[in-house]
């Protein structure tokens, strides 16, 4: 049976308050005949809920109780993802300019909670306090430099490379290609990649995979090679997998986080792609590995307004060398302990990782 709209609605306080756990908020929806609870509240309530508050208190109280020991990481990514998710597609008693605050730390609380990617709770830890200790000022501050911290002192790291098409998808495929079957039972929950959040919710997932394992399949991988007969690339995503990647598999059978972008310095000449220098990436570089080789490709760091770090490279496209290269940059600078590029362990000169928090 359908529960009413207003034990749904006295639901969703519960769940903003914390009195109502994300897992037990699922479960009622699955019952339901949802995959998630944010599905039963776009299902039965309207667009507008009046009444219904949030705010930073609501927010900074969760990932509070999180930094005390009182609620589980995982239970704590739950949460703000069901209610980052309400918030996206509902009005609440919330203006404009807090909505968008308050959207911004609850998709960095569900990308910085997620255990498979982030194992270290250490620079976790370090982010969410940051993070409530923003919510806990009048005046909004900017949290996506945060974004790049949760990636020090990681044990491992599962990365994979996912180009980006420089052409916009329309609208009408991007809604066909997501759509699901007609009559298809309800889809299981899954983590959100916060596309739109990095900047990505427009992007082709899969541009140029096939079965072939490792980066050969983008690049020459074949006539079937979507990307190879696209034209060289200038930019890549490279993204951190929620699991080791396998054979086979395609980008869109998992989970992930964007880790690094690499461009060429062309594209980023040409387009005037705005972004910031990240001040000290290449000196903690030469400090850490002084025979690193820096002249050859001349990277210079930067970092999009999402906080997402961007190697530029002094190259005229962008293929397995220069991905290579660009993230045994990124694990040294990060002191990641191990590295795996679609499958294959990639050599690092890393220093080994600092040990997790016990």
């Amino acid at each position: 049976m359908s529960r009413t709209p207003i034990d749904l609605k006295t639901a969703l306080e519960r769940l903003i308050l914390g009195e109502l756990r994300a897992p037990d908020a699922v479960e009622m929806a699955r019952e339901a005949g949802y995959g998630s609870f944010a599905d039963l509240c776009e299902a039965e309530l309207p667009e507008r809920v009046g009444r219904v508050r949030i705010d930073r208190a609501a927010v900074r109280e969760q990932v509070q109780r999180a930094l005390d020991g009182a609620m589980p990481l995982g239970d704590l990514r739950a949460w703000a993802e069901e209610v980052a998710t309400i918030l996206d597609r509902h009005e609440l008693d919330v203006s404009v300019i807090e909505r968008n605050r308050l959207s911004e730390a609850l998709a960095l609380v569900a990308v910085a909670t997620d255990t498979r990617i982030f194992s270290n709770p250490r620079p976790v830890l370090h982010v969410l306090g940051a993070i409530a200790r923003s919510l806990g000022r009048r005046r909004a501050g900017n949290v996506a430099p945060l974004y790049g911290h949760l990636f020090m002192d990681q044990p491992a790291l599962h990365l994979s490379v996912r180009h980006e098409d420089e052409g916009e998808l329309e609208d009408a495929d991007e809604d066909d290609r997501l759509a699901p079957p007609a009559g298809a039972p309800p889809e299981e929950p899954g983590t959100p990649s916060f596309l739109s959040s990095l900047g990505l919710d427009r992007l082709e997932l899969d541009l140029g995979l096939d079965p072939e394992h490792g980066a050969a399949r983008r690049w020459g991988g074949g006539e079937e090679d979507e990307a190879a007969s696209a034209g060289p690339a200038r930019c890549v995503d490279v993204v951190a997998l929620s699991r080791p990647w396998v054979a086979g598999s395609r980008l869109v059978d998992y989970e992930w986080v964007v880790a690094f972008n690499v461009t060429t310095r062309s594209l980023v000449l040409e387009h005037a792609v705005p972004g910031a220098a990240a001040h000290g990436f290449l000196e903690r570089a030469r400090e850490l590995a002084p025979n690193f080789d820096l002249a050859r490709l001349r990277p210079e760091a930067r970092r999009d307004h999402d906080g997402v770090l961007e190697i530029v490279l002094d190259v005229e496209a962008i293929g397995p060398a220069e991905v290579a290269y660009a993230a045994k940059l990124f694990a040294l600078v990060h002191r990641v302990g191990r590295v795996w590029l679609d499958g294959r362990r990639l050599p690092t000169m890393a220093p080994a990782a600092r040990p997790a928090a016990p």
